[in-house]
Protein backbone atom coordinates (compact mmCIF):
# COMPACT_ATOMS: atom_id res chain seq x y z
CA UNK A 1 0.00 0.00 0.00
CA UNK A 2 2.01 3.00 -1.45
CA UNK A 3 1.33 6.18 -0.47
CA UNK A 4 1.59 8.70 -3.32
CA UNK A 5 3.04 12.19 -2.27
CA UNK A 6 2.05 13.60 -5.41
CA UNK A 7 -1.91 12.71 -4.78
CA UNK A 8 -2.02 14.62 -1.34
CA UNK A 9 -1.29 11.42 0.94
CA UNK A 10 -4.09 9.16 -0.69
CA UNK A 11 -3.29 5.37 -0.66
CA UNK A 12 -4.07 3.18 -3.32
CA UNK A 13 -5.60 -0.50 -2.23
CA UNK A 14 -5.83 -3.27 -4.30
CA UNK A 15 -8.83 -5.28 -3.10
CA UNK A 16 -6.85 -8.89 -2.52
CA UNK A 17 -11.02 -10.85 -3.40
CA UNK A 18 -11.77 -8.65 -6.73
CA UNK A 19 -8.58 -6.76 -8.05
CA UNK A 20 -10.31 -3.54 -8.03
CA UNK A 21 -8.45 -0.74 -7.41
CA UNK A 22 -9.16 2.01 -4.38
CA UNK A 23 -7.80 5.36 -3.41
CA UNK A 24 -8.30 5.76 0.43
CA UNK A 25 -8.33 8.53 2.28
CA UNK A 26 -6.08 7.73 5.07
CA UNK A 27 -7.48 10.11 7.38
CA UNK A 28 -11.07 9.63 7.18
CA UNK A 29 -10.94 6.29 5.75
CA UNK A 30 -13.33 7.15 3.43
CA UNK A 31 -12.80 5.51 -0.20
CA UNK A 32 -12.31 8.46 -2.81
CA UNK A 33 -12.78 6.53 -5.93
CA UNK A 34 -12.62 3.11 -7.12
CA UNK A 35 -11.56 0.99 -10.55
CA UNK A 36 -13.04 -2.14 -11.12
CA UNK A 37 -10.51 -4.74 -12.62
CA UNK A 38 -11.15 -5.82 -16.42
CA UNK A 39 -13.06 -8.79 -16.76
CA UNK A 40 -10.48 -11.10 -18.39
CA UNK A 41 -13.35 -13.10 -19.58
CA UNK A 42 -15.19 -10.30 -21.69
CA UNK A 43 -14.95 -10.33 -25.10
CA UNK A 44 -12.99 -13.65 -25.07
CA UNK A 45 -13.99 -16.16 -27.98
CA UNK A 46 -14.38 -19.52 -27.49
CA UNK A 47 -11.39 -20.37 -29.29
CA UNK A 48 -9.05 -18.37 -27.03
CA UNK A 49 -11.09 -20.09 -23.66
CA UNK A 50 -8.33 -22.61 -22.80
CA UNK A 51 -5.97 -19.64 -23.04
CA UNK A 52 -7.92 -17.42 -20.86
CA UNK A 53 -8.06 -20.24 -18.41
CA UNK A 54 -5.06 -21.45 -18.45
CA UNK A 55 -3.92 -17.62 -17.25
CA UNK A 56 -6.42 -17.48 -14.53
CA UNK A 57 -4.86 -20.42 -12.80
CA UNK A 58 -1.82 -19.55 -13.41
CA UNK A 59 -2.98 -16.10 -11.58
CA UNK A 60 -4.27 -18.11 -8.90
CA UNK A 61 -1.28 -20.10 -7.72
CA UNK A 62 1.22 -17.36 -8.42
CA UNK A 63 -1.03 -15.51 -5.27
CA UNK A 64 -1.42 -18.72 -3.70
CA UNK A 65 2.61 -18.89 -3.33
CA UNK A 66 2.86 -15.49 -2.21
CA UNK A 67 0.54 -15.61 0.47
CA UNK A 68 1.90 -19.47 1.62
CA UNK A 69 5.58 -17.51 1.66
CA UNK A 70 4.02 -14.53 3.45
CA UNK A 71 2.32 -16.80 6.01
CA UNK A 72 6.30 -18.74 6.78
CA UNK A 73 7.74 -15.26 6.70
CA UNK A 74 4.94 -14.48 9.51
CA UNK A 75 5.65 -17.57 11.34
CA UNK A 76 9.58 -16.36 12.00
CA UNK A 77 8.51 -13.03 12.82
CA UNK A 78 6.23 -14.26 15.58
CA UNK A 79 8.42 -16.86 16.78
CA UNK A 80 11.51 -14.04 17.41
CA UNK A 81 9.16 -11.75 18.54
CA UNK A 82 7.76 -14.37 21.18
CA UNK A 83 11.04 -15.75 22.24
CA UNK A 84 12.07 -11.99 23.47
CA UNK A 85 9.30 -11.53 25.47
CA UNK A 86 10.17 -14.67 27.49
CA UNK A 87 13.61 -13.63 27.64
CA UNK A 88 12.40 -10.27 28.52
CA UNK A 89 9.82 -11.45 31.42
CA UNK A 90 12.08 -14.34 32.61
CA UNK A 91 14.36 -10.84 34.13
CA UNK A 92 10.83 -9.45 35.72
CA UNK A 93 9.15 -10.86 38.86
CA UNK A 94 6.21 -12.84 38.11
CA UNK A 95 3.21 -10.30 39.77
CA UNK A 96 0.85 -10.68 42.54
CA UNK A 97 -2.47 -11.77 41.12
CA UNK A 98 -5.30 -9.18 42.17
CA UNK A 99 -7.55 -9.86 44.94
CA UNK A 100 -11.15 -8.73 45.10
CA UNK A 101 -9.90 -7.63 49.09
CA UNK A 102 -7.08 -6.14 47.66
CA UNK A 103 -9.42 -3.67 45.79
CA UNK A 104 -10.70 -1.96 48.82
Amino acid sequence: MPDHPEKGGVLEVTCPCCEARLAVDPVSGAVLESEKPANARAGVDLKDAQQVLEQETARIHERYDQIVRTEKGRGAVLDKLFKSHIEKSKDEPAPRPVRDIDLD
